[in-house]
């Protein structure tokens, strides 16, 4: 039934009803002659012989008419439905002939403001979103190409040169230490490629992963960091009671990105808060049970026109590359987030400095100490 072309059937479908409409007209006809007939009570001879010659043509008129109306009927529903049908089918042509070499191409809109035109302005934007998927993609793969090459071409220079000329142990050892340096390079750019991969796919929280303590852990990595930058102070703020449903070493990964991004490209102090998340009211019920953690910095901020783009991959406000990094620190932790079921987002502060910030939800009932 499913292979039966759809024109075929709505014209199955209406001369089945049609058939059905003149058989009950024809009844019908036939029962009020029938009746018009009888009120002119008994009659005999001559006159009930020419009322059954009235009902012998009546009804060969009806076995001719009806007949041939069905016929007509039917003919002029096949190419109704064949003319309605006509701009689908040409869609699907259409459809049928985007690739991924041609992914700009767009399906022509009739001009009718009806059903069929909405449906090619829907696909249309639907081609428009998957070319955008694929355009981000695209560059993705671009851009981390791009990072790859670099430590690699380093790699290799690295050992070439070891291998072509005899050196002594001190210019070996120079020259592996730089070549573990790009192996490290690398290996940390793959578990970045890697933790964005398992964020994109929303990969759900594992049981007994999430964090219990928001401000241990707040505390812990500013620790860290401060050790690593001593010329950076690092602050923080955070209620003891809060808690987040985030595994442990994502969250951890995702407070890292953050506080080593101020104090890369800000300056101290740097303070770390931590809070319910408060929204108006229209709002709360979608956003209840969250806590948002901020970062501030005391820099120049964020360029205007990169403040849009500040959690694209592999973005940088410095252009010049003078910083280390690949620009993936921000972009995993809105990844991050945004696989929690959080938010997130960045804004220049208005005494100075930026301030990135991201929501994630807390435990429904945090654990109590014995």
């Amino acid at each position: 039934m499913n292979r039966i072309p759809l024109r075929i059937r709505l014209t199955a479908i209406f001369a089945a009803v049609m058939a059905l409409v003149l058989a009950g007209a024809g009844y019908l006809t036939l029962s009020r002659f029938r009746e018009s007939q009888s009120e002119y009570g008994p009659v005999t001879g001559i006159a009930r012989q020419a009322q059954q010659e009235a009902l012998d043509d009546l009804v060969r008129e009806l076995l001719t008419a009806l007949p041939l109306v069905f016929v007509l009927a039917t003919i002029g529903a096949y190419l109704l439905a064949a003319a309605a049908l006509r701009p689908v089918e040409r869609m699907r042509t259409q459809a049928a002939a985007v690739t991924e070499d041609t992914p700009g191409y767009r399906l022509d809109v009739p001009p009718s403001r009806d059903e069929i035109a909405r449906l090619a302005t829907t696909l249309n934007d639907m081609l428009t979103r998957l070319q955008t998927a694929l355009d981000h993609e695209r560059l993705f793969v671009a851009d981390a190409s791009h990072e790859l090459r670099t430590p690699l071409s380093l790699l290799r220079t690295e050992i070439e040169l070891a291998l072509r000329h005899p050196r002594d142990a001190a210019e070996l050892r120079a020259a592996l230490v730089s070549a573990h340096e790009e192996t490290e390079r690398l290996v940390q750019l793959s578990e970045d490629l890697l933790l964005l991969a398992r964020t994109d796919r929303c990969d759900t929280t594992p049981a007994g992963s999430a964090v219990p303590d928001l401000a241990r852990l707040l505390h812990r990595v500013a620790a860290r960091l401060r050790n690593g930058s001593p010329a950076t102070a690092v602050t923080v703020g955070c209620p003891a009671e809060l808690t987040a449903a985030v595994p442990h070493d994502r969250l951890e990964r995702a407070v890292t990105n953050l506080i080593h991004n101020a104090q890369q490209h800000g300056r101290g102090p740097v303070e770390v808060t931590a809070r319910p998340y408060e929204k108006p009211a229209h709002e709360m019920a979608a956003h209840e049970g969250q806590v948002r953690v901020e970062v501030r910095d005391h820099g120049p901020g964020f360029p205007p026109d990169f403040l849009p783009h500040a959690f694209d991959r592999f973005t940088q406000a410095d252009r010049s590359r003078a910083t280390t990094g690949t620009g993936l620190g921000l972009a995993i932790t809105a990844a991050i987030a945004r696989a929690a079921g959080g938010d997130y987002g960045a804004y220049n502060h208005p005494d100075g400095g930026a301030v990135v910030w991201i929501t994630l939800p807390a435990l429904p009932h945090p654990p109590r100490a014995a």
